[in-house]
């Protein structure tokens, strides 16, 4: 994007919304993209895989099940970071009586 300009911006992390996008858009083959996500009690994200991203998850509140690849689990609570690998198959779940929040950020590589 030679010639952009670029801009300091900010985004309150806060609602009732399940998903808040931060910037970027997951669809475009380039860049960072960045959300905002709050799951219930026993709620998941859904298998996905990021194809040529890389995903960083920083646990902000909760308790979370991360899974990947064909049987690998880890279990992660608030203030914990997970590096998600680019063509990797994983969900997340929320594994505590309260709301799960985090943030995911994805960088093509």
């Amino acid at each position: 994007m030679a010639g952009a300009i670029q801009k300091v911006f900010f985004t309150q992390l806060k609602g009732k919304q399940r998903f808040l996008r931060l910037f970027g858009e997951s669809t475009k083959p380039y860049g960072l993209a960045s959300g905002f996500v709050t799951l219930k009690s026993k709620e998941s994200i859904g298998p996905h895989n990021t194809q040529n991203r890389e995903e960083v998850l920083i646990i902000l509140q909760g308790q979370a099940q991360v899974s990947y690849g064909k049987h690998s689990r880890i279990k992660v609570k608030k203030g914990f970071f997970v590096y998600i690998p680019p063509k990797t198959d994983h969900d997340l779940k929320n594994m505590g009586k309260a709301s799960l929040k985090y943030v995911y950020i994805t960088a093509c590589v």
